[in-house]
């Protein structure tokens, strides 16, 4: 299956269509679920009642769950009709510039506890409509249409508005709702033409390509092996040892089944144009580290991370456990109830009792996941338990702003309440046990203070590589002499992505000590870590280079420049390479490519922000200028427009003009400590000393622990 390659009236070229996948197919050695089923009844029967198997569908009567009769939506002033025509489901709503249109549904995404749905739209495009069907029963609130921003006012100038790039299948969902998925932009014409082998996730996204093994099934004495490419069979087994509460692995085996699983199940960013299964997972992708917005900073989820970056910080990831041992693979669904689940390697005698729960048995307060698995709502009606397994801390909550389990039960309650019912449980120990929390927060913060602990973290074997290897990316904020044995450390580690983040920490470093520490790794066996490499010898001078090195740098900045060229269809790609592109000095590359990052997302500020700054570090300040007032056009409520245009015009000399930009960049986005830095320094810059004090005042009630907004103030109100 694919998305259709030809369009016509808005319709189909079927033929063509056709033609496209019987091509694709026969150059392939993917073999279709439906002939895994001859052997594997069980799996396979368990497989076609999973929501891998319904993850994409074409959109048809029997396929679609939403009200097709003729319904009707209203999201502020648009009222979206859905219907079919002959046996095709349709939509009409709001479409490019807020006019009315009749759209095609292409196919259905998931079904429970919600259906999305991708339309077609020009360019070979699939996207995803804002408007979703809850297939929740009636009685829990579902069998209703419902939008997936209800709280916000998203029309056609919005970002988020269905028709934007932010909201396109091809990039953002389909690769993981399809087996064999090639994306297939044509940047010079803006085109998709996306393919795949297979609708939903079948066998191979899991096991690979499967042709092989079906002749080695036909055929077994005539060849070595199974014929498959990987082994994913390597849930470890558990065993108790004499008077032990908690199970051990027998063997700790390589968890290469959690890296097929999050190939999918992750934050990630693809460096490949396809998952392949036999290789390691930072060979086609490069997670997300524990980063602010997408993670609190206990590394609790808070925007959609997917699982493995919470998995992998936790205490079962480390001790060897793998998503079998909890998830059937094929139904997805757990083994048995969730305390059943737990009670395989954590002694119910022990941990289900309320000797440890300090709940009465039986309630929602002693199930293991209530306080160790606590939920958090994605897409209004999906709940979706973190996987850290953390144990509640309402002490931090109460100093970092972090969730707990505690409170999100007991939402009546406050986390001093908390505190004190585990102190009088357990005593005041409990809250010195070790956590990263505290250090994160000040890091995110940019607090002075949080060198010295991130250096702990990240040399300390005993956190999880995930943890450790965000302490690293964090450094390169607080470099000092006293870091660069850690860091050494680091990039000898044995895990990639913790090398691959204490390259990241010398980004600021002198070029010579770059150029000293990441010579050994320019031929690192991780590509991970090649192309973090790559980003920053870029910027070391090549006549540094031998001749091999500087063979060897050549190599790096091709593979570095193609994987930017995966996601020519971004803003995000374009900017990265535009800025690549700065470093080696190729200026006309870097303005083109940073053009094109506006002309593909023209909603995203950084575009402009980024092209702006290109033009300032050459003193072209009328094209700085008039590409912010572009910007600012487009996107007039953008925070960081406005104070990109408040600080070029303090550049000027212009302060007075400067400070309504300012203001408003403030207003805009007051969880951000350095706009209201910069806002009260422009204000007392004017003579709005008073203002400004008070800007600073509750700049600093809210960032207590901000270095600059406390220093500022302290200087204003001492001055006589």
């Amino acid at each position: 299956m694919s998305l259709p390659n030809v369009v016509k009236k808005g319709g189909i070229s079927l033929l063509l269509w056709v033609i496209s996948q019987v091509a694709y197919a026969t150059s392939s050695n993917y073999a279709g679920s439906q002939v895994c089923a001859a052997c594997h009844v069980e799996a396979y029967t368990g497989w076609k009642q999973s929501q891998h198997h319904s993850a994409l569908q074409q959109a048809q009567r029997d396929t679609v769950l939403g009200d097709f009769n003729n319904t009707t939506f209203r999201y502020g002033d648009d009222t979206s009709r859905f219907f079919f025509t002959n046996d095709q489901p349709m939509v009409e709503t709001d479409g490019p510039e807020g006019k009315k249109g009749q759209y095609n549904v292409a196919f259905t995404i998931g079904d429970y506890p919600l259906q999305q749905y991708l339309i077609e739209y020009p360019g070979g495009r699939l996207q995803a409509l804002g408007i979703a069907w809850d297939s929740r029963p009636e009685s829990e609130g579902g069998q209703r249409w419902f939008h997936l921003y209800p709280d916000d006012d998203i029309d056609y100038r919005s970002p988020l508005h269905w028709t934007q790039p932010s909201q396109n299948g091809n990039r953002m969902c389909i690769e993981c709702h399809t087996t064999g998925y090639q994306k297939g932009y044509q940047a010079e014409s803006d085109w998709y033409k996306s393919q795949w082998q297979e609708v939903g996730v079948g066998c191979e996204s899991c096991h690979g390509p499967a042709s092989a093994h079906v002749e080695w099934a036909q055929n077994p004495d005539k060849a070595k092996g199974n014929g498959l490419s990987v082994d994913i069979s390597d849930a470890n087994i558990w065993h108790w040892l004499p008077g032990a509460s908690i199970a051990q692995s027998v063997d700790k085996k390589a968890q290469k089944q959690i890296e097929i699983c999050a190939q999918c199940h992750s934050r990630r960013e693809a460096i490949t144009s396809g998952f392949q299964v036999d290789k390691p997972l930072n060979e086609s992708y490069q997670p997300e580290l524990l980063r602010s917005g997408l993670y609190h900073s206990d590394g609790q989820i808070n925007d959609e991370v997917f699982v493995y970056g919470s998995f992998a910080q936790s205490k079962m990831f480390q001790a060897g456990v793998t998503c079998t041992n909890c998830h059937d693979p094929h139904t997805n669904q757990l083994k048995a109830p969730p305390q059943q689940v737990c009670a395989q390697c954590h002694n119910p005698q022990v941990f289900d009792t309320p000797k440890h729960t300090f709940h009465k048995a039986g309630s929602a307060g002693a199930e293991c996941v209530s306080c160790h698995m606590p939920e958090k709502t994605y897409m209004v009606v999906d709940p979706r338990r973190d996987h850290a397994f953390k144990t509640p801390r309402p002490d931090l909550s109460k100093t970092l702003g972090t969730p707990n389990a505690c409170i999100q039960c007991h939402d009546d309650k406050s986390n001093r309440w908390a505190v004190s019912a585990l102190d009088q449980w357990l005593g005041t120990t409990w809250r010195n046990k070790p956590e990263f929390a505290s250090t994160f927060h000040l890091a995110r913060t940019r607090n002075r203070e949080a060198g010295k602990s991130l250096l702990e973290i990240a040399a300390n074997d005993g956190y999880a590589p995930m943890i450790r290897a965000t302490a690293y990316s964090e450094i390169a904020n607080y470099l000092s002499r006293s870091a660069l044995p850690v860091i050494q450390q680091g990039l000898s580690d044995s895990n990639p992505i913790v090398r691959s983040a204490a390259v990241s920490a010398l980004a600021q470093a002198p070029a010579q000590l770059q150029h000293q520490l990441l010579l050994p790794l320019m031929k690192d066996s991780s590509k991970a870590v090649r192309l973090e490499v790559a980003r920053i010898v870029a910027g070391i001078p090549e006549q540094w280079f031998s001749a091999e090195q500087r063979s060897r740098r050549q190599q790096l900045i091709e593979e570095f420049i193609a994987v930017q060229r995966l996601h020519a269809d971004s803003a995000a790609g374009r900017i990265n390479l535009g800025q690549f592109y700065l470093k080696l000095g190729r200026t006309t590359e870097a303005i083109k490519e940073l053009e094109k990052a506006i002309a593909v997302e023209p909603l995203f500020d950084q575009a402009y922000i980024q092209l702006a700054s290109t033009y300032h570090h050459m003193n072209r300040h009328q094209e700085e200028q008039a590409i912010l007032q572009k910007g600012l056009k487009t996107i007039p409520m953008s925070a960081s427009l406005n104070h990109a245009m408040g600080l070029y015009l303090v550049r000027q000399k212009q302060r007075e003009s400067s400070i309504a930009y300012l203001e408003k960049a403030a207003d805009l986005m007051p969880d951000n400590a350095r706009f209201i830095y910069i806002y009260g320094v422009a204000l007392h810059s004017t003579g709005k000393v008073s203002k400004a004090i008070d800007i600073l005042k509750q700049g600093l009630d809210r960032f207590p622990e901000n270095i600059d907004i406390g220093n500022a103030l302290r200087a204003y109100e001492s001055a006589p």
